[in-house]
């Protein structure tokens, strides 16, 4: 299965999410403040994205190399 680009291990970490999309709404701010409208536009919807992608919707996938539990019991000897 193809794995989504937002479900890189890079962005597992919450901080890194958190700080990318802080980036971003700054960056928005920053253009709207000198006047950048398009720039502005871009930026936005940008970090409207990473609000969707990064806490609405991400949902980061287990560990393939995680134990399964298995309720089975040795055979008696």
């Amino acid at each position: 299965m193809r794995q989504r680009e937002a479900e890189h291990p890079f962005y597992r970490p919450l901080w890194v999410r958190i700080v990318l999309t802080t980036v971003l709404c700054l960056w928005c701010l920053v253009e709207w403040m000198n006047g950048e409208a398009f720039w502005g536009v871009l930026v936005g919807a940008a970090s409207l994205w990473a609000i969707w992608t990064f806490f609405i919707t991400y949902r980061p996938e287990e560990p393939l190399s995680a134990p399964e539990k298995t309720s089975e019991t040795p055979p008696d000897e």
